[in-house]
């Protein structure tokens, strides 16, 4: 039934030169099952790509060799009002063969694969059918309907939209905006997840609900950076509970308060898949997401490492539009800069795959220039660390100059190149 649904739509072609326009909008090669109706389209869509006039005469100039079958195609039509269940027929027919190869494939790797490995590509799968789906009865959105929406975004009452807390930089992006991506990269040690936090404690002050994913850090961890921010008490006395009973009644009162009035919530894996994210999302619903850090993030199965990353990336991605929630990537940074004389990040110092940064909205790098102070800094001494805005796909990029202070987990803002 297959080939004769194609050879119909190749004979109506052939009978309207005009239908060829939205053949060529809804077909491709690969959903003809024969060699002959393949190149019959092939030629018909080039044909017409030359702004030429598609009908038998071209065609047989094209292609001399198919004369025979070019002059039959027509007598395949019933009626040409049917032209476009023919195409219908054609597509359905090269979905389902889609369905049954990558089908097979899940089941042929299933023994070598993870239960969840497979659960992902079968809800991949889905995820493509459902958009070809949405495809199909997509005519797109008109001008005049894209007016609409626009106005009504405009004029509709403006939601509080989750701030950094630190000035500067919110100016710069106008906060975490809904449905963004925005990528924190710095070398290990660099200070990623104590900024990280750092946001996250302003959010949470702000009653915005924060799902904190690490995988790196249990909570016990998390919680010491917080309360050595939250009390200004060395990390170091914290982690080896070197405390006197009055500041460890000091943190358990703050703590206290904090918790009735702060919804932040961990999720503590070692290997967090893109399901899981899925899932905490509907279940704690929260107004912004972090992931400490994608690079630890459970991959598919595939050879090219590069690849697998890069779906992480796009999973992601396509969960914040789904949602409408802004999501923070944490990424590590890898050494070019270090043979650099100029130590300033570029977006290609991103590690493992440039899907992170086709994907986010706003790239974030945290490095330091020059010479650092040697061992742990102590007291009220800080170290310059420069935060530069490499990609700001709503506005201008900047840099920013914060003051950190390692041993409270605390980054403080200085100044900024960026006046908005």
């Amino acid at each position: 039934m297959s080939v004769e649904s194609e050879m119909a739509v190749l004979g109506c072609v052939v009978l309207d030169g005009e239908f060829i326009k939205d053949v060529a909008n809804a077909l491709t090669p690969e959903m003809f099952t024969h060699d002959t109706t393949r190149r019959v389209f092939e030629a018909m869509v080039a044909q017409y790509r030359a702004n030429g006039p598609v009908d038998g005469v071209t065609l047989v100039e094209r292609l001399p060799d198919e004369k025979k079958i070019l002059l039959q195609l027509a007598g395949y039509v019933p009626t040409t009002r049917h032209r476009f269940d023919y195409v219908k027929i054609v597509r359905d027919a090269w979905r389902r063969r889609c369905i049954c190869t990558a089908a097979a494939e899940i089941a042929a790797d299933a023994p070598i694969c993870t239960a969840q490995e497979s659960v992902e590509r079968l809800r991949n799968l889905v995820v493509e059918q459902d958009a070809l789906t949405r495809a199909e009865g997509d005519s797109g959105v008109s001008f005049a309907q894209a007016v609409d929406h626009f106005l009504q975004w405009m004029n509709a009452p403006k939601g509080a939209p989750a701030k950094s807390g630190y000035g500067a930089l919110d100016r710069a992006t106008g906060g975490f905006l809904p449905g963004t991506v925005t990528v924190l990269s710095a070398r290990s040690g660099g200070g990623k997840t104590d900024f990280a936090l750092n946001l996250a404690l302003h959010l949470a002050r702000r009653k915005k609900k924060v799902l904190y994913c690490s995988m790196e850090m249990p909570d016990e961890q998390l919680m010491q950076r917080v309360a050595s921010q939250l009390m200004h008490i060395d990390g170091t006395r914290i982690r080896d509970r070197l405390l006197s009973d009055e500041e460890k009644g000091d943190i358990e009162r703050v703590l206290c308060q904090f918790r009735e009035s702060t919804r932040i919530q961990f999720c503590v894996e070692p290997r967090l898949s893109v399901d899981r994210v899925r899932q905490c999302i509907e279940l704690y619903q929260p107004d912004i997401l972090f992931i400490d850090h994608i690079g630890l993030m459970e991959r598919p199965s595939m050879r090219d490492a590069y690849r697998a990353l890069g779906w992480v990336s796009n999973q992601l991605k396509q969960i914040a539009l789904d949602t409408g929630l802004p999501i923070v990537e944490l990424a590590q940074m890898n050494r070019q800069s270090d043979g650099r004389r100029d130590k300033r990040p570029r977006l290609a110092d991103l590690r493992e795959t440039g899907d992170l940064e086709q994907d986010a909205d706003y790239v974030l790098f945290l490095w330091r220039d020059g010479e650092q102070p040697q061992g742990r800094l102590s007291g009220e001494a800080w170290t310059d660390i420069h935060l530069t805005l490499a990609k700001n796909r709503n506005g201008r990029t900047g840099d920013f100059r914060f003051h950190w202070q390692p041993q409270y987990h605390t980054f403080m803002e200085v100044e900024s190149k960026y006046d908005g």
